[in-house]
């Protein structure tokens, strides 16, 4: 049998005259344990002149089950906006040999914190994120190891691949129809629209645009918005829908002589056709209504939402397919470091719930 070589605590132990227990809680500095002085200096005396080398850990190898899996991050599955996106990823993902993992974040930046981490424990084949999440310096950092896209709207610090929309044009679109058709007093009904929610503040940049290129005071346009408090009220399986309802109420006790709404998206938008019609109003021969996203419900003839369409399928699809090239590009385009940027033009879809003012 060959010499061992690799000096044990068990061979100070006997060098020095001492139990090997000693020997390893000196060697360790174990806390609330004290020794003589004499008896630890002769401990490391003894490691010295045997050449011990203290073991260094090994780094726990990665979890390597999901190996072929996409980590998604969603902030909700109660707007079908997002539930397209996913059903679209899901569908490229299993068609080049990965599954996908979904998780739901409701937008608590402690809760994206701890999704983040799995790429720590376990490798995955990559990561999408479909809204702009807080910890991006986190998602910065994770895109150095494999790869990341965010589809939606980019925050400018992010360092990743991002299939993107610019959300003040769909905003100025909408803006721009229904001023054509003689509305000037509007009201953008949205949720909470803090610094982290750029979705919702570019839409209504947007708008705000379109009234300053008709020369027109963008004032006119009212922003109905509940606060964070009341907004966590209301629950995430219909929150958007019922801050539709109850802005559009809100607005419709002003007073203000508003008569177009525009919703934040397609569901806000059908909380303020649900409360239009409650409170014994036609659409749109009272008001206008708008949405953004063009989800499918918004084409049912009972609903005819008009909306924008920026391309949800199609971005999706494009997301799989950049984590998978990443995952394939072969040793000379590796060493190059690049971002892709993708970018889609909005579309307007005009519908029955936008109407000329005062047509009835």
């Amino acid at each position: 049998m060959g010499k061992r070589n690799r000096v044990t605590t068990r061979d100070i132990a006997e060098y020095a005259g001492v139990s090997q227990s000693t020997v390893s809680m000196i060697l360790s500095g174990k806390k609330n344990v004290s020794f003589l002085s004499e008896t630890e200096e002769k401990v490391w005396e003894a490691a010295r002149e045997l050449g011990y080398k203290k073991p260094v850990k090994k780094t726990p190898a990665l979890e390597t089950s999901l190996a072929r899996t996409i980590l998604l991050v969603a902030p909700l599955l109660t707007n079908s906006y997002y539930t397209t996106i996913i059903h679209s990823i899901a569908e490229q993902a299993g068609s080049l040999g990965y599954d996908v993992l979904t998780e739901v974040t409701f937008r608590d930046p402690e809760r994206e914190a701890q999704i983040l981490d799995l790429p720590k424990t376990s490798r995955v084949a990559g990561i999408i994120i479909l809204y702009p999440i807080r910890r991006i310096a986190e998602a910065n950092a994770l895109s150095k190891s494999l790869p990341v896209v965010m589809v939606g709207e980019k925050p400018d610090n992010i360092r990743f691949d991002s299939v993107e929309l610019d959300s003040k044009k769909p905003g100025y679109l909408m803006a721009d129809h229904l001023l054509s058709l003689g509305h000037r007093h509007m009201a953008f009904i949205s949720s909470p629209m803090g610094k982290h929610e750029i979705s919702r503040l570019r839409r209504l940049e947007g708008i705000r645009m379109a009234y300053g290129d008709r020369g027109l005071d963008a004032d006119m346009v009212e922003v109905f918005t509940p606060t964070p408090a009341r907004f966590r009220e209301y629950g995430y399986q219909s929150a958007e829908y019922r801050v539709g309802w109850e802005m559009t109420a809100k607005a419709l006790e002003s007073g203000s002589p508003i008569t177009a709404f525009i919703g934040q998206n397609d569901m806000t938008a059908y909380g303020i056709l649900a409360c239009l019609s409650e409170k014994g109003f036609r659409v749109p021969r009272d008001y206008s209504v708008a949405g953004f996203d063009n989800s499918p419900l918004s084409a049912m003839p009972q609903i005819s939402l008009t909306t924008v369409e920026h391309a949800a399928l199609q971005k999706g699809k494009d997301a799989v397919n950049l984590i998978h090239s990443r995952n394939h590009r072969n040793s000379q385009s590796a060493s190059i470091s690049r971002i892709t940027r993708m970018e889609y033009e909005p579309r307007l879809i005009t519908r029955q719930s936008t109407g000329k003012k005062g047509q009835g």
